[in-house]
């Protein structure tokens, strides 16, 4: 059963709707024209009241769309906004990070250091060259630039900006590497010579293999009253040494140096002398001058002393040892002369005997005399 004023179902003997709580008459009323009025207003209100909720739903409705509609379209214009900032942002670090690149030293050379490696030659240089444009003195990209140079064949440039290089960074071993090699490469040798004589004692023992030291002499030149034998220092292995001795510059096609060089004549002599060590690389010439002029033996010594004889006595004489004796009576002896070989018997009568000695490179002792008077 269901209550007439607000419809709501109820079970036979309620005697108040659940819902709105009126009394619910059980004794049927008679539908006077006062109750359906009353009926028709109330249905009229039900209905009014219903339209007025429809009404207020739809309003809420649309407003909750157009509320929904404002929050997509900020969103979109948030997100519109924001990705414009991004893509702002990011713009600006891409050009920043190009700029960055392009004015880094690092970057460059990196780049140019992996091409070269692929054998991109040209675009190794390209980057190579913005490298120097930021730093010009740099060592390292220099040789680079040298190295991608010397595999397009271009030897000339090559080694110009590596000779640049040696003389700005005297301690850079990298380039005195890339010159020594392209030298020994054509076999330049004089100027591997040149180049590490003026290197520095570092460098010199880092590439020691292309350096040749001129050895040490002794005796040192100077003058000397006798033979003179020259010996050179302690030759590295492999190490030749040439020499001439009349001031003439020596090369390898001069007289090779074996031990010693003995001057045993007089005379002035220039000794020039050079080495050359394995690789075929030569030291400077070095020049030493010798005079020689060797002293006369002693003279020799006469016994018995000068004297009246009543007896042919012997007649001995002695000089140093190496010396030939020569003799005359009467006379003055030469190399001409009698040799004396032995004693000599006093001749009879009153002679003057005289002796001289001469060494092995002949010269001549003074004149040693004695007198003799023996009759018989």
């Amino acid at each position: 059963m269901k209550c007439r004023n607000c419809g709501a179902e109820y079970e036979e003997g309620t005697l108040f709707c659940p819902k709105c709580g009126k009394e619910i008459q059980w004794v049927p009323e008679y539908n006077t024209l006062e109750t359906l009025i009353r009926q028709k207003e109330l249905q009229e209100q039900e209905q009014r009241k219903k339209e007025l909720e429809a009404h207020k739903e739809r309003e809420r409705l649309q407003r909750k769309a157009e509320q929904e509609r404002r929050k997509k379209r900020k969103k979109r214009m948030i997100l519109a906004g924001t990705a414009a900032a991004v893509a702002v942002v990011v713009g600006a670090g891409l050009f920043f990070v190009y700029q960055t690149q392009i004015n880094s030293f690092d970057f460059q050379m990196a780049q140019a250091e992996t091409e070269f490696s692929n054998k991109a030659y040209s675009e190794a240089l390209k980057y190579v060259e913005r490298a120097l444009s930021l730093n010009p003195d740099s060592a390292e990209a220099n040789i680079l630039e040298a190295k991608i140079y010397l595999k397009e064949g271009n030897e000339e440039a090559a080694l110009s900006i590596l000779l640049s290089v040696v003389e700005n960074h005297p301690d850079s071993t990298n380039a005195y590497g890339e010159v020594l090699r392209l030298y020994e490469k054509n076999k330049e040798y004089d100027k591997i010579r040149d180049l590490m004589s003026t290197a520095t004692d570092s460098m010199k023992s880092k590439y020691q293999s292309y350096v040749c030291e001129l050895p040490s002499v002794s005796p040192a030149g100077g003058s000397y009253s006798e033979e003179v034998k020259i010996q050179m220092g302690t030759l590295p292995s492999g190490t030749k040494v040439y020499y001439t001795l009349d001031g003439t510059d020596p090369d390898s096609s001069s007289q090779e140096y074996n031990g010693s060089i003995l001057l045993d004549e007089e005379g002035d002599f220039t000794l020039k002398y050079i080495a050359y060590n394995e690789k075929g690389i030569s030291s400077e010439v070095g020049k030493e001058t010798y005079h020689l002029t060797f002293k006369a033996p002693e003279k020799p010594q006469i016994s018995p002393p000068s004297d009246k004889y009543e007896y042919a006595a012997e007649i001995i004489v002695t000089a140093p040892d190496g010396c030939d004796i020569y003799y005359a009576f009467d006379a003055e002896p030469t190399t001409e002369s009698e040799k004396y070989t032995g004693p000599i018997t006093m001749p009879e009568g009153e002679h003057t005997f005289s002796a001289i000695a001469v060494d092995s490179r002949g010269k001549v002792s003074q004149i040693s005399s004695a007198i003799y008077v023996f009759y018989g």
